[in-house]
């Protein structure tokens, strides 16, 4: 029989860990498990964690091979609208949190659809309502996942490789056009976050582990995407569970308690009880805790 391994994700929790003020505010067995564990640090953020996880060998170019899991017919990229903002002498990406709807998709596609002729690639919003840039080929040139990129000044993602230039020069031209766009107008005039620029990047390939997780559990859309790109097993023994990320613009204390007692506290008392051989808590952007049935005995 396959020894088991619960793996749990616990996305957001790294920015309470950061703040000393909370230490004393944590659920018990969340306090043992990172108390008695062996702790390894990894700043990973979650949509590169996920990736991993789910890949044979490590990714760490970077970009993330995304558009391999839309199962397009041609070359694609990802072409996410993304808010540049200028603070100072740095331009800061913020990646437009919802996705549009298929009016807003047609009406910004045809604002910059001829900015893309000398590229031979066309502007389509994907079936998952995602805005991708179909093309010929795809360039010779490095991007930068936007999972990496955003919320941060983008002068160290830009483009790299032979054709860095002339993709540089259509993010410049991209911008231009949708400065005071009827785009953006109507965008602004109902509340919504004006889109200024484009984000390239989802290229790249990657072998899907087979037959590793056993369960998958989690709401997170990306986990689904690479659950189904991947096969399971019947009997690795492996556990994966990704809790839906701390709000914590509400009352992430009372989230944390319900993890606490649905979650955390059995796990503890699983692996105390030798029912797992190890449990694993990844906390994106901060790091891993593994725990044994041996270790979680410990004094200190």
């Amino acid at each position: 029989m396959a020894k088991t391994t619960l793996t749990l994700v616990l996305p957001g929790l790294a920015t309470i860990l950061q703040q000393k003020i909370n230490a004393n505010i944590l659920p018990k067995s969340l306090k043992t498990i990172t108390s008695k564990a062996q702790f390894t640090v990894d700043d990973s953020n979650l949509t590169r964690l996920l990736f991993n996880l789910f890949s044979d060998t490590p990714l760490d170019s970077s970009d993330l091979p995304y558009t391999q899991l839309l199962n397009t017919a041609t070359p694609v990229l990802c072409a996410t609208p993304c808010y540049l903002h200028a603070d100072r002498d740095r331009l800061l990406l913020f990646a437009n949190e919802h996705t549009l709807t298929t009016q807003e998709a047609h009406e910004l596609i045809n604002e910059l659809q001829e900015l893309f002729e000398e590229f031979n690639a066309t502007l389509i919003q994907h079936k998952t309502g995602e805005i991708i840039l179909q093309l010929k080929s795809l360039p010779n040139v490095q991007f930068s996942a936007l999972a990496d990129v955003n919320g941060k000044a983008v002068t160290h993602y830009l483009p790299t490789g032979d054709d860095k230039i002339n993709w540089v020069r259509l993010w410049s031209e991209i911008q231009m056009k949708l400065f005071e766009s009827n785009f953006n107008q109507q965008r602004e005039s109902a509340g919504k976050m004006p889109i200024n620029s484009l984000w390239f990047w989802g290229m790249g390939e990657f072998s899907a582990k087979c037959d590793y997780w056993q369960d998958i559990q989690g709401n997170h859309p990306l986990l689904k995407q690479l659950a189904k790109a991947t096969s399971i097993s019947k009997t690795s023994g492996q556990q994966l569970n990704v809790l839906d990320e701390l709000n914590l613009e509400a009352d992430w204390q009372q989230q944390l308690a319900q993890w606490e007692n649905d979650i955390l506290k059995p796990a503890l008392q699983q692996c105390r009880k030798a029912k797992i051989s190890q449990l694993v808590l990844i906390i994106p952007e901060h790091g891993k805790y593994l725990l044994t049935p041996v270790s979680s005995w410990k004094f200190w």
